[in-house]
């Protein structure tokens, strides 16, 4: 078994992955923290992760004859951001992960692979790949095997990698020499918590998932909580603020030429006109369905109504005729309220008369309410943050 790591950490290298660790299976040292943070709410409407809870403690419970746990690191590279205002050209963002093809697939078709090519040459190994899938709790077998640190930010942090990068692991049947952990290269740094947009990264390295941007745009089924709706900017799925601001990222920091326009930077018009086809076929092997249609098209609503443009009101407005989602229309109603003029009050008036539903006539009334109380003044344009 002594070959055994080097040729791991080969196979991985050649598939592609960036890092490649190797954890014993041992009980989890935080299991007191990950009980403590579920138990304080912060994991929002993810039931599912206490559900399972048991069995991402302890793999066994998964596969009985698993002793040690192989991670991987597989690297995506956040593309530069061409220099264009946001709020006056109609723009959304998208998380840097979710631009190319679902990284599920990709991972684990090469994780596959590499179980396959060990098991070729070690005919007795046994294998079970995951990729944020299942009960298993990534983060702590990467930095358990090396990876990286916990970082402040509660992503995995590598001093060359820095935090832009898929996890993925093997759960094997050997009992392998686990690779030494990483310590906190954190320090007294604060970037992450001090810049997050909704201050959902709390001291003592907790993310609160009911303030997070990520949670919100991807996870979350309902309506967003109106105080956090101005704080999304131009977000329509996931955020990257936190990585975009940590030090450790600055090595990865995008550069080159900008990839074209409508897949960094998407005309939010053209995303609120999606119906379910529409949205099924723009992002057909993509990892932004996750949202799925009505919540995606939701943020697409608040965002048009960050802009405080009043060229985002004809879009709205035929959104709050026609669109068959009372969700999407009730934000639709905020987004004009947001924006605040006398068309989007028109448009307000005539849904407060007409819309069946009795949750966006409520939301059209507060929207109505909100505009009697905004500035006349045109609403200062914001660039991109950088």
């Amino acid at each position: 078994m002594d070959a055994f790591i080097p040729h791991l950490r080969d196979a991985a290298r050649r598939l592609g992955f960036a890092l490649c660790g190797v954890a014993r299976v041992a009980p989890i040292a935080r299991a007191d923290f990950v009980r403590q943070w579920l138990a304080d709410g912060n994991a929002a409407s993810m039931g599912y992760l206490e559900r399972g809870l048991a069995k991402r403690l302890d793999p066994r419970l998964i596969l009985p004859q698993v002793r040690s746990v192989i991670t991987v690191g597989y690297r995506y590279r956040p593309p530069p951001l061409p220099p264009v205002d946001w709020q006056k050209t109609l723009r959304g963002r998208i998380a840097a992960y979710a631009l190319d093809d679902d990284y599920h697939r990709v991972v684990r078709r090469k994780l596959d692979q590499l179980a396959v090519v060990l098991m070729a040459r070690y005919p007795e190994l046994r294998a079970l790949s995951y990729v944020d899938t299942g009960a298993i709790l990534e983060r702590e077998w990467a930095a358990g095997g090396g990876i990286g640190w916990f970082g402040k930010n509660t992503n995995i942090l590598h001093t060359e990698e820095g935090s832009y990068f898929f996890l993925g692991e093997l759960l094997v049947n050997f009992e392998l020499n686990p690779a030494p952990m990483i310590p906190d290269h954190c320090g007294s740094c604060t970037r992450c918590l001090d810049l997050c947009p909704t201050q959902a990264l709390k001291p003592g390295y907790v993310l609160d998932a009911r303030l997070c941007i990520s949670y919100l745009t991807i996870e979350h089924r309902g309506p967003i909580p109106v105080a956090l709706r101005p704080q999304l900017g131009n977000w329509i799925f996931g955020c990257d603020v936190c990585q975009e601001v940590c030090p450790w990222n600055e090595k990865r920091a995008p550069r080159g030429e900008s990839p074209e326009e409508p897949r960094l930077l998407p005309y939010l018009p053209d995303l609120l006109r999606l119906d379910a086809d529409g949205f099924e076929t723009r992002f057909a092997g993509s990892a932004i369905r996750r949202a799925k249609r009505d919540g995606f098209v939701r943020n697409v609503a608040v965002a048009l109504g960050n802009t405080h443009n009043p060229a985002a009101v004809q879009p709205l407005r035929a959104a709050l005729e026609d669109d068959p989602s009372a969700l999407v229309r009730a934000h639709v109603a905020w987004a004009l309220g947001a924006i605040g003029d006398a068309a989007a009050r028109q448009a307000l008036e005539y849904a407060r008369r007409r819309d069946p539903d009795a949750t966006v006539r409520v939301a059209v009334d507060q929207a109505l309410a909100d505009a009697d109380n905004r500035p006349t003044a045109a609403h200062a344009n914001r660039s991109i943050p950088r």
